[in-house]
């Protein structure tokens, strides 16, 4: 069964965007592949790119660093699209249907209004059992910046092209470099990532239109989507129905079925369809979190018991033990005193990355 990190992903143009980074800061995490214009690389694939630029250049901001070397060549056709579009205008609707030729990551809305219009995406589920933390905030700030400068190019102007700021990350201890960029109002720590740019904007005409040009990308990307892997958009509010049901303290497949307004029945056989199970899915959510809550001293066994809905500690300390051959309070004993530098923050994703390529992880 194909996960989350294995469906999802950036034309690898993006990871020619990390190897040209390596190059400029003199890493030696630059590789020699050759990247086809418009192929695909798996999501995971690219965040293990990034784990190992982080570790080696461990540089608050990072992800605006790479994002400002962005050129058409690391976007590929979405790109192309936009230089032959008329106005911006026309640009923002084809990046509404064809963005994931570019990054097939959160799907993005895209909102009209009377001033502004607003482009946003959400956290991933697997954010939020703990998984891959910095890297993901380097990911917010790559898309967050690449589209930034993009816009910039298209609009030919070195203005900032923002009204304001949502980022979906924590926020650092020095914004400026935040500021500097982006010139607009910030705020961190927010529900998801939202840009909001003026309409005014809208009616910019770009340079390169070519309608001819444009009609025969516009084909070409069709059959280039029509090649990727199906969207399971259902599946991810399953996960966070699951997370939202965790946080009542109440797991049972009816009451989840019910917030997703479909029958227990219904929902079983959406998931065997698919080669899952209720069952398998809500175990998966409950070890990421569980690992997550014993890292905090501050929480006992019996309380992380209660935040996973187990009926009682035993209970949970028999599934804990049963993923990880050790009792909940051994592992705490073996992982509590590690110290949190960035060599150890690597080592802790590193036992992820194995749950990652395995077929039982469906966290999106």
């Amino acid at each position: 069964m194909k996960t989350f990190f294995k469906i999802k992903s950036v034309n690898k143009g993006m990871a020619l965007l990390l190897d040209d980074f390596c190059k400029k800061k003199g890493l030696d995490v630059s590789s020699d592949a050759e990247y086809p214009l418009n192929d695909q690389l798996p999501f995971g694939e690219w965040l293990k790119r990034i784990k190992q630029i982080n570790k080696q250049y461990p540089q608050v901001g990072i992800g605006l660093d790479i994002g400002a070397l962005v050129q058409p060549k690391h976007i590929g056709i979405v790109a192309y699209m936009a230089q032959s579009s008329d106005t911006l205008f026309d640009y923002i609707e084809i990046l509404s249907q064809y963005e994931k030729l570019w990054f097939n990551y959160i799907p993005k809305k895209v909102l009209i209004e009377e001033n502004h219009f607003s482009i946003s995406w959400d956290k991933p589920a697997y954010l939020q059992v703990g998984l891959y933390l910095e890297e993901t905030t380097i990911v917010e700030e790559i898309q967050v910046s690449s589209l930034f400068h993009h816009l910039q190019q298209l609009t030919d102007s070195d203005a900032s092209v923002f009204h304001c700021l949502e980022l979906a990350i924590p926020k650092p201890n020095d914004t400026k470099k935040y500021q500097q960029l982006f010139n607009c109002p910030i705020k961190f720590n927010t529900k998801q990532t939202r840009i909001v740019i003026p309409n005014s904007l809208l009616e910019t005409k770009l340079k390169y239109y070519d309608p001819i040009l444009l009609e025969i990308l516009l084909n070409h990307a069709n059959i280039l989507l029509s090649k990727m892997p199906q969207e399971d958009s259902f599946l991810e509010l399953v996960n966070l129905s699951m997370l939202q049901a965790l946080e009542n303290n109440n797991v049972q497949i009816h009451s989840i079925a019910k917030s997703l307004n479909i029958s227990a029945r219904a929902l079983q056989k959406y998931l065997k369809n698919r080669d899952l199970s209720f069952k398998e899915i809500l175990s998966n959510i409950r070890q990421n979190l569980a690992k997550k809550y014993l890292q905090n001293q501050n929480l006992s066994i019996t309380k992380v018991a209660f935040l996973l809905a187990y009926k009682d500690q035993t209970s949970f300390n028999r599934a804990f033990k049963a993923w990880n051959g050790v009792s909940p309070s051994t592992w705490r004993k073996q992982n509590i005193n590690k110290k949190l530098d960035v060599n150890e923050k690597h080592t802790v994703n590193e036992s992820f990355e194995t749950e990652l390529s395995t077929p039982d992880v469906q966290l999106s």
